[in-house]
C-alpha cells in the first residue's frame, strides 16, 4: 500500500509537472505577443511632446505621412508623400525670391544702360546715379535676407524647445529601456546642443550676420568702402571652425555612444542571467519574456526618436529652402553683374552671397547637433 501510494504521488508530481511546462510553454509565445507597442505609446502620452509643433511643420508632416498618433505610419512610409510634402514647402517659399529676382535682374539692366550712356558718364550727377541703382539693388536682396536671417534665429529657438522637451521624454523612455548609460549621455549632449545653437542664434553669427548685411549695402553706396573681402574672410574660417566642430563632436559621441551601448548590454545580460539562474524551474521562460518586453521597447524607442529626428527636420526645412533660394538668387545676380561688367555690384552680391553661405552653414550645424544624439542612440542595439 506504501508503495502505491508513493507510485501515486509521483504520477501526480509528474502530472502537474507536464501542466507546468505546457502552461509556460504558452505563456512564453503569449509574453512575445503580449506587449503591445501602440498600446504602451498612448498610455505614455508620448505623442504629446509633438503638440509644440508650429502648425506649418505639422501640416508638412501629415502631408507626408507622419502621424504621431499611430506608430504604424513610420512603417508605411511613402517616398513619393514625402517628396511631395518637400516640394509643397519650396512652393510656398519661391514666391518672393522670383518676385525679387525679376525686379533685381530690371535694375542691374538699368544700372548697364546708365553705365554705358556717355551723357550719363560725362554728367556730375554719374556717382550719385551709380549710388541710388547700387542702393536699390541691395535693399531689393538686403532687406528680404534681413528677414530671413531673423527667421533662421527664430527657428532655431523653436527648434532648441521643442528638442528640450522632447529630450526628457526621450531620455525617460531610455531609462524604462535599460539604457541608463546612453540615457545619461543622451541627456547630457543634448543640453549641451542646445546651448551651443541658442549660442549661435543669440549671440554670436546672426548679429554678426546683420552686420554683413549692412556692410554690403554701405559699400554699394560708397565707392571707397571694401567690405567684401572683410566677409568672405569671416564666412570661410567661420564655415571651416563649424566643419571641424561637426567633425569633432561626431567623433567624440561616436565613441561615447559606443561605451554606453557597451554598459547598457553588460547589464541586460547580467539581468537576463540572474532571472534564467535565480528563478527554479521557470527562469529560462521568464528571462525569454523580459527579452521580448525589452525587444518591445526597443521598437517604441525606435519609433520615438525617429519622430523626434523627423520632426526637427521638417522644423528647419522651410528656412533652409528659403536660403537655398536666396543664394540661387544672388548667385545668379552675381553672373549678370559679371557678363554686365558692374564692378560694384558684384562685389555687393559677393558679399550677400557670403552671408549667406554662413547662414546655411550655420542653419546646418544647428540642425547636426540637435539631432546627432539621437542619431547615435537609435545605432545603437543593446539586447
Amino acid at each position: 500500500m506504501d508503495m502505491g501510494f508513493l507510485n501515486y504521488k509521483r504520477w501526480w508530481a509528474l502530472s502537474v509537472c507536464l501542466c507546468l511546462a505546457v502552461f509556460l510553454g504558452g505563456r512564453r509565445v503569449y509574453a512575445s505577443q503580449e506587449f503591445d507597442v501602440q498600446a504602451q505609446y498612448e498610455a505614455g502620452e508620448f505623442d504629446s511632446v509633438f503638440d509644440a509643433l508650429p502648425d506649418e511643420t505639422a501640416e508638412s508632416m501629415e502631408q507626408a505621412g507622419f502621424d504621431f498618433r499611430e506608430l504604424s505610419s513610420l512603417n508605411a512610409l511613402n517616398p513619393a508623400s514625402t517628396l511631395d510634402s518637400v516640394l509643397s514647402v519650396v512652393n510656398d517659399e519661391m514666391s518672393t525670391p522670383l518676385a525679387a529676382l525679376g525686379l533685381m535682374l530690371a535694375l542691374l539692366l538699368f544700372a548697364s544702360v546708365l553705365k554705358g550712356g556717355e551723357w550719363v558718364a560725362d554728367s556730375p550727377l554719374s556717382s550719385s546715379l551709380n549710388a541710388v541703382t547700387g542702393l536699390a539693388v541691395g535693399l531689393t536682396v538686403a532687406l528680404p535676407v534681413a528677414s530671413l536671417v531673423d527667421a533662421a534665429g527664430e527657428t532655431i529657438e523653436i527648434a532648441a524647445r521643442f528638442n528640450e522637451g522632447f529630450g526628457v521624454m526621450f531620455a525617460g523612455l531610455l531609462i524604462s529601456n535599460g539604457q541608463t548609460a546612453s540615457a545619461a549621455g543622451y541627456s547630457a549632449f543634448l543640453t549641451g546642443a542646445i546651448n551651443a545653437a541658442s549660442l549661435c542664434a543669440d549671440s554670436l553669427v546672426m548679429p554678426m550676420l546683420r552686420i554683413f548685411l549692412a556692410l554690403s549695402c554701405v559699400s554699394s553706396v560708397s565707392e571707397g568702402a571694401r567690405v567684401d573681402a572683410v566677409i568672405r574672410f569671416f564666412e570661410k574660417y567661420a564655415k571651416w571652425i563649424l566643419g571641424f566642430s561637426a567633425a569633432l563632436i561626431a567623433a567624440v559621441l561616436s565613441i561615447s555612444g559606443i561605451l554606453s551601448s557597451s554598459a547598457d548590454s553588460v547589464g541586460t545580460r547580467a539581468a537576463r542571467f540572474v532571472i534564467s539562474g535565480s528563478v527554479p524551474v521557470v527562469g529560462g521562460a521568464m528571462s525569454d519574456a523580459y527579452l521580448s518586453i525589452r525587444s518591445g521597447m526597443m521598437f517604441l524607442r525606435n519609433s520615438v526618436g525617429a519622430f523626434g529626428i523627423i520632426a526637427t527636420g521638417y522644423l528647419f526645412l522651410p528656412v533652409l529652402v528659403r536660403t537655398l533660394l536666396w543664394s540661387m538668387v544672388v548667385g545668379i545676380g552675381e553672373s549678370v553683374c559679371d557678363s554686365m561688367s558692374l564692378g560694384e555690384l558684384q562685389k555687393q552680391m559677393k558679399s550677400l552671397s557670403s552671408a549667406l553661405s554662413l547662414l546655411m552653414g550655420t542653419l546646418v550645424f544647428s540642425l547636426f547637433l540637435l539631432t546627432l544624439g539621437g542619431i547615435i542612440v537609435l545605432m545603437q542595439r543593446s539586447l
